[in-house]
């Protein structure tokens, strides 16, 4: 039996290539008819079965029967429900790949998904050193894209820093279609977190390390066309008759009184789309489709919750003249306008530089969406100007003044995420030479679950923005919160089939981390009202300060073997007070090269605090991870702590305690994968933010983590996950031994502790002879833990290894000493007990073999 090689369903040589593959094709302008009708032939050739669109909606009739959509875009109906479904999204690529490999490809390599920007690239490395070869190669994976140890008709770009070498010799002289490319271009992409053109760093002569002065070319950008502004500039084409609209084929359209719309144009769009097979009605509850102008009132959120497409009048028009339908958060102004702006920007003066036709139209309206003043000419009372890059006059100016010198990135992000991002994040400040940035203006799509948060929650009680605020109670917001910026790391993220290449610390450099501001006066009062109450807190401080301070503990990342704890270290870290040690919790995934640790702490009561109020019970033990809101605050971090407890939770660092799990997103970190096996209730950082800015516990079901991207691509669901959790009962693990190397990448501590969390025993490996081995106990019964357990593998035994030359050295003592024992011997990468310990599943695939 082989596999597909990408988390995919066994296939039997005796089996044609795609069987068991159920799929449909979705139309669309860069999917001609022709060649989506030969992609249909191609799979249904090979074993695949073919389910067509709904005739009557063209929309997919159930995605429960599917397991693959073809289409050349994320921008179709269906496809968010795809995610949820776990039905993989191809291009159309992907089938000609599997074809070509006589084997299934794995489907994220070839996803239409905008935010893995390197799904197109094929790269090879020629001449360059191992780490950076590493680096880039992890990089392209996590973005999507492949890595080509050879150089091959598949390869789209060669990354070299001269063409004297073999393969930039073979590509220039066969004439390839690939482009040869400094190092450079992958680091500003990353940086940015889109694709950039290659031309300035294209060889032999890149422009970006040329002295000559270069005019920047004025960009052509087709994402703001049609999308430029909230308010229609130019009225949709119309004919007598109207042309047939397939785009309103089924649709029942509902437009809201916000639109203040007069009879004649109702009258004009009615028959334009009654033409085109839909119906325009005056019932919510009818309508698939809502058209406003304001994120507010009981129809907009009624359509919002159940589902139904919500847009502006910009957005139908759009759909008018293209005849091609367009999700409405797709572009951020397709999309009802948030009445009042973005909190923060009203008090700001924007202008812009650098940014020319639709582009400027586009930012100019943007400004005004988020709440700003825009400003045609800069004065010394402006606070931003938005630029594409550094070359003009008003940039100089800025720069004399002190003004705030950014890329559109942050206005869009901002816009996108409901919320005034920093500027400290580097992201907003890095304009790549020789590169306008108003060549990626406008691929920004708004962030679904931040707006579904603050202008729709599921909880119909939970007060809405058009409904007013919540009610107010005795303590004042919290409004000093950090804000956090959506790390690049949330697109870096890699699959389990991408290889053993591990990005170095230079990389992990261009993760957006926020710095903070100094401590203000107030905070400093608020400090020390936070020591009055805690008798011990100095001694907490200086922990974490030194802990803070403190290089390594990363997975993948830093060797810790150095910094490593006292004796008396360990035991202060039992300590209950030690909680507020350290909470800062690296944003990155373990196989994103940056991962923090926690301490397997006992919990010990703490002392009452002399003059402290009487503190109701606990309610919630709660363990974060992947917030950064307490770095380097620990002031802050003091007095929220205080006000959690106040209100019934405390704030934990054991993985056995935690009853809430909060973090921003589904992560690996070392705290996130152990905390799993308690089975806790996980939320997102908005339950965190609603405590300490109302003073109330809230419902945690309304702020229930939806990662579905993440649960997409990892290949759990963590309803599925928290489930079998229960079952396992922290014993997924137990009767088994897991060897693993002692220099191991990220430290042999933090297996450990994953392991032990699940009820398993990590034993470290040297190489030499082992004291003891255990075979794994599988229960006679078919109790609930053993169903969790992968069939047919009791006598296998692992140890989880890098590739260093000195672990390579130990691999073949494992494999006698295991043989010996009559056990079959694997040698395996971290990823292996990360996806058992996310999935709480023990499964076995190829993929995590360590190869010689």
């Amino acid at each position: 039996m082989a596999t597909d090689g990408a988390g995919g369903e066994p296939t039997s040589s005796s089996q044609p290539l795609f069987y068991g593959i159920a799929f449909t094709i979705i139309p669309s302008p860069t999917l001609t008819q022709h060649h989506a009708t030969e992609l249909g032939r191609k799979l249904e050739a090979n074993g695949a079965v073919f389910i067509p669109l709904d005739p009557e909606t063209g929309h997919v009739q159930d995605l429960a029967l599917l397991s693959h959509i073809v289409s050349t875009t994320s921008d179709f109906p269906d496809y968010h429900n795809a995610f949820d479904k776990f039905v993989h999204v191809v291009k159309p690529s992907w089938v000609d790949a599997c074809i070509v490999k006589h084997k299934l490809a794995n489907p994220r390599q070839y996803s239409p998904d905008p935010t893995l920007f390197l799904s197109d690239v094929t790269v090879t490395c020629a001449d360059l050193p191992e780490g950076d070869k590493e680096g880039i190669a992890g990089a392209v994976l996590a973005m999507g894209g492949q890595y080509s140890p050879a150089l091959s008709k598949m390869v789209t770009h060669v990354v070299a820093l001269t063409v004297d070498n073999e393969k930039c010799e073979v590509a220039l002289k066969k004439r390839l279609r690939c482009k040869i490319v400094l190092p450079h271009w992958f680091d500003d992409c990353l940086k940015l977190g889109r694709r950039i053109p290659e031309d300035p760093y294209l060889l032999p002569n890149p422009l970006i390390l040329s002295n000559k002065e270069v005019p920047h070319r004025i960009p052509s950008n087709k994402d703001v066309q049609g999308a430029t502004s909230p308010v229609p500039q130019v009225w949709p084409p119309v004919s007598v008759p109207p042309r047939v609209l397939d785009v309103f084929k089924g649709k029942k359209i509902m437009f809201s009184a916000d639109l203040e719309m007069g009879q004649h144009l109702y009258n004009t769009l009615e028959e334009i789309v009654d033409y085109g097979g839909g119906e325009l009605i005056n019932l919510i509850d009818e309508a698939d489709t809502y058209i406003c102008n304001w994120r507010e009132g009981q129809d907009y959120v009624k359509a919002s919750q159940a589902g139904k497409a919500v847009g502006n009048v910009t957005w139908l028009y759009y759909l008018i003249t293209h005849n091609a339908w367009t999700s409405p958060m797709r572009r951020l102004l397709h999309y009802p306008l948030p009445r009042g702006g973005i909190p923060g920007f009203e008090n700001f003066k924007i202008s812009l530089s650098n940014y020319t036709g639709e582009a400027r139209i586009y930012l100019e309206n943007l400004v005004r969406a988020t709440g700003a003043e825009f400003t045609k000419t800069m004065k010394q009372d402006n606070t931003h100007l938005i630029t594409a890059h550094l070359a003009s006059e008003k940039c100089e100016a800025a720069k004399d003044w002190g003004i705030n010198l950014v890329n559109h990135l942050w206005l869009e992000e901002s816009y996108a995420k409901c919320k005034l991002q920093p500027l400290t994040n580097p992201r907003y400040s890095h304009f790549p030479p020789r590169t306008n940035l108003g060549e990626v203006i406008g691929q920004t799509q708004l962030d679904r679950e931040a707006v579904e948060r603050l202008f729709f929650p599921p909880n119909p009680m939970q007060p809405t923005p058009s409904s007013g605020a919540p009610p107010k109670t005795n303590e004042e917001p919290n409004d000093d919160v950090a804000d956090r910026p959506t790390p690049l790391a949330t697109r870096a993220k890699r699959t389990r089939g991408d290889s053993d290449i591990r990005t170095p610390a230079a990389l992990r450099e261009l993760e957006s981390k926020e710095n903070e501001t100094p401590t203000s006066t107030g905070s400093r009062g608020a400090k020390n009202r936070a020591l009055s109450k805690l008798h011990d807190a100095a001694a907490d401080i200086a922990v974490y300060e030194k802990e803070r301070k403190r290089v390594g503990g990363v997975v993948y990342g830093r060797d810790r073997t150095s910094g490593s704890p006292t004796v008396d270290d360990k035991t202060k870290a039992k300590e209950e007070a030690a909680s507020r040690k350290r909470t800062r919790d690296e944003d990155q995934e373990a196989d994103d090269d940056d991962e923090d640790s926690f301490a397997d702490q006992v919990p010990k009561k703490a002392k009452k605090a002399r003059g402290a109020k009487n503190q109701p019970p606990i309610q919630y033990r709660l363990m974060l991870s992947g917030d950064d809101r307490w770095v380097d605050k620990p002031g802050k971090e003091s007095a929220d702590k205080i006000k959690l407890r106040d209100i019934g939770i405390a704030l934990t660092q054991s993985p056995t305690e935690v009853t809430l799990l909060c973090a921003p997103r589904l992560i690996r970190t070392r705290k996130f994968v152990a905390a799993l096996a308690a089975a806790p209730t996980v939320v997102s950082s908005g339950f965190l933010d609603s405590c300490l800015r109302w003073g109330r516990i809230p419902d945690p079901a309304n702020f229930k983590l939806v990662d579905r991207e993440t649960e997409d691509r990892l290949g759990i669901k963590l309803d599925e996950v928290l489930e079998r959790a229960k079952q396992n009962r922290r014993q997924l693990l137990k009767g088994w031994q897991i060897f693993c190397t002692e220099t191991i990448g990220g430290g042999f501590d933090t297996f450990k502790d994953i392991i032990a969390a699940n009820g398993g025993v990590c034993v470290p490996w040297k190489g030499g002879r082992a004291n003891q081995t255990a075979r794994r106990r599988i229960s006679d019964e078919k109790d609930e833990v053993s169903r969790n357990e992968e069939e047919g593998e009791p006598e296998a035994l692992y140890l989880l290894s890098g590739t260093t030359a000195q672990e390579k050295k130990t691999w073949d003592a494992f494999k006698t000493m295991a043989t010996k024992q009559g056990m079959l011997p694997r040698i395996v990468r971290q990823d292996w007990i990360l996806n058992v310990a996310m999935a709480q599943q023990v499964v076995w695939d190829e993929q995590y073999e360590q190869e010689e």
